[in-house]
């Protein structure tokens, strides 16, 4: 069964459901205002590898955090967040995507690097994987964390189409966060205004810091989006779910091979 067989009104009205089940949450605080930090440190030499940066939130900043991911060609980087939630990892030569979690304590967030160096961990990120999860296995299902690795690691291909639709993934996320806001009574400017940082910048590749605008805007979207612990609300989930199903298929080849974009040139 592939994407085209699936019935869009049905995954529409499963979005639709999930999203009016949050819509008794309280919203979050104004936004506006702050920026994002430049990167430091991180960033990578030709031949010599990569070494990934980010930062770890729910708004609050995560500090002590580990970071994990696992790349297309089985490289592993890793580190921990400091005080202001940044974290810089081993330097490897890896091929994308890769894809692991923040974790401190009970709490998990887990990310995805499509290109360059940074890759950030938040309520956002989590929802980002949640949709190219489901777009990328046939029908209504969502592969795992470790099936996506075991494909992006035989299937040089499909690891390329993902790296490819990273677009179609930050859209379905900013969709359900639209909808999610347009139905807690925000106006379309209240929306815009809030949804300005992650239009503006890929929400899930530019560190940033306390004040900023994606800080800002993880505030405002918080108690919608998040439980008490903060964790993401498996209703949002859902409602990226369905977006994610609608998406075509990831392109997939011949099996034994990694993709073909690198870290080594530093892009």
């Amino acid at each position: 069964m592939n994407k085209l067989a699936k019935t869009n009104g049905i995954k529409l009205f499963a979005c639709a459901v999930a999203l009016a089940s949050l819509a008794a949450c309280g919203g979050g605080g104004g936004g506006g205002g702050g920026g994002f930090l430049p990167i430091t440190g991180g960033g990578n030499g030709a031949g010599t590898g990569t070494e990934v940066s980010g930062t770890a939130a729910r708004g609050a900043m995560l500090v002590g955090a580990t970071v994990s991911m696992t790349c297309a060609n089985g490289a592993t980087v890793a580190g921990s967040t400091n005080g202001l939630g940044v974290f810089t990892t081993n330097k490897v030569a890896l091929t994308y995507p890769c894809v692991g979690k923040a974790t401190l304590g009970n709490l998990s967030y887990r990310g995805v690097l499509f290109s360059g160096s940074v890759a950030n961990f938040t309520p956002l990120t989590d929802m980002l994987v949640e949709a190219m999860l489901a777009a990328s296995a046939a029908g209504g299902a969502s592969m795992t964390m470790d099936e996506f690795l075991a494909k992006i690691k035989k299937d040089g291909t499909f690891a390329d189409s993902v790296v490819a639709m990273a677009g179609k993934f930050r859209t379905a996320v900013l969709d359900a966060l639209k909808a999610l806001l347009l139905a807690n009574g925000r106006t379309e400017d209240e929306v815009n205004a809030i949804l300005a940082a992650v239009r503006g910048q890929n929400f899930d590749a530019v560190i940033f810091g306390l004040g900023s605008d994606l800080d800002k805007c993880l505030d405002n979207v918080g108690s919608l989006i998040e439980n008490a612990d903060g964790s993401v609300k498996a209703a949002i989930l859902a409602a990226v779910k369905a977006l994610g199903d609608l998406l075509p298929l990831p392109s997939s080849g011949a099996t034994g091979s990694t993709g073909a974009s690198t870290g080594a040139s530093g892009n």
